[in-house]
């Protein structure tokens, strides 16, 4: 009997490049759907699991195949599916590099990937396959820092009496990174529970999250910004900070501090960038950004003690295996991309157009891009 196969970028071990083969397709298990890949959206972490898994997710099992943002046509269904069937157009949130999946199969970076049911959506007719692959991980990290019970905890079902809003808000909640791909899902997603939503970006991405729902929107390279957002808050409680982005966590934290009680700030930041670690030799890198980490990270944790402010740091596949992850991409985002309430940003950047093209494409996102999603689109 012949074994299907299929081509992947497979990761042999940390600090290693990515090698191109071929690799047996398997057949979905229970409750797993098996996805011809069409489109994959790139991370900051995929590099940083490259590069230094070792310190960050030591549990990854090689050979090994990173991405967590993928979009194509399911091929095959496992016992037990109910949703999803053959023939449907979806996003999923791959699980190949995460404690909950760690196998290869489950890995975005490849021709065809194993996803759970539970973490996939099924897509509009007018949405393209390369529009929805920048939203599964930020759809999943945005949801578990807003609404699992260790983070903000916020209710993700807006009453009837808050529909209206701004009206009738629940509260307020802070995004600051409102334009990173988090952020904008984020914004989206306390908007449609009801919360009035306070942002910051640069100001030319201003008008594009006044768009998806943000009342206000400050420069996050202002003095007063900190300030204005407190004064944009008024009236309403401060239901919860998220920090997006490096280098956030300090204004948030002084933000929190500007309300009593404190409001709680769930983190997905780090004091200094770590996608910049090279494939290779890192101990001149490691001597020079590992300290700024861990003091960076000690100060941040003396400062929020000192001001009394409550944190947490945001895992973003927090929700897979809570009732949250399918209530998220198979209730609300199925509807939500019907209805319009969720709106598939940022844009996708066209990065390359094979397996091959990946590690540029990484290196693209390491140099900077600005309310973009980089892509790689497969045939």
């Amino acid at each position: 009997m012949t074994t299907s196969k299929h081509r992947a970028a497979v990761l042999d071990g940390f600090n290693r490049p990515l090698r191109m083969t071929e690799v047996a397709t398997p057949a979905p298990g229970p409750c797993e759907v098996r996805v011809r890949v069409r489109a994959i959206a790139l991370n900051p972490f995929d590099r940083i699991v490259q590069t230094l898994g070792g310190l960050v997710t030591p549990w990854v099992a090689f050979p090994a195949v990173l991405g967590s943002d993928v979009a194509g046509e399911v091929v095959a269904v496992g016992d037990q599916c109910r949703r999803i069937q053959v023939g449907d157009r979806v996003l999923g949130l791959a699980l190949g590099a995460d404690r909950a999946g760690n196998r290869a199969a489950e890995g975005a970076f490849q021709e065809q990937v194993i996803l759970r049911e539970t973490c996939c959506c099924r897509l509009p007719a007018e949405v393209t396959l390369t529009q929805a692959a920048v939203l599964p991980l930020a759809l999943a990290t945005a949801a578990s820092g807003l609404f699992l019970r260790n983070q903000l905890g916020l209710d993700p079902n807006p009453a009837s009496a808050h529909v209206g809003y701004p009206t009738a808000p629940k509260g307020s909640v802070v995004v600051w990174g409102g334009a990173t791909s988090v952020g904008s899902v984020a914004i989206q997603l306390a908007r449609a529970a009801g919360y009035r939503v306070l942002s910051t970006a640069s100001p030319h991405n201003h008008a594009l999250l006044v768009g998806l729902g943000a009342a206000a929107v400050e420069d996050y390279r202002e003095p007063r910004a900190v300030a204005r957002l407190l004064e944009a808050a008024a009236g309403t409680t401060i239901a919860g900070v998220l920090a997006i982005g490096v280098g956030s966590g300090r204004a948030c934290l002084q933000l929190a501090a500007g309300r009593n009680p404190r409001p709680k700030v769930a983190m997905a930041s780090m004091p200094c960038p770590l996608d910049s670690a090279p494939i290779g030799p890192q101990i001149g890198w490691r001597l020079a950004t590992l300290p700024r980490l861990a003091g960076g990270m000690a100060i941040q944790a003396l400062r929020a003690g000192i001001l009394r402010v409550p944190t947490s740091a945001i895992w973003g596949t927090a929700l897979v295996d809570d009732p949250l992850g399918a209530a998220t991409f198979g209730t609300f985002a199925e509807a939500a991309l019907r209805d319009g309430r969720l709106q598939l940003v940022p844009e996708p950047l066209i990065a390359g157009s094979r397996l091959e093209d990946i590690p540029e494409a990484m290196e693209t996102l390491r140099r900077g891009v600005s309310a973009r999603k980089v892509v790689v689109q497969l045939g």
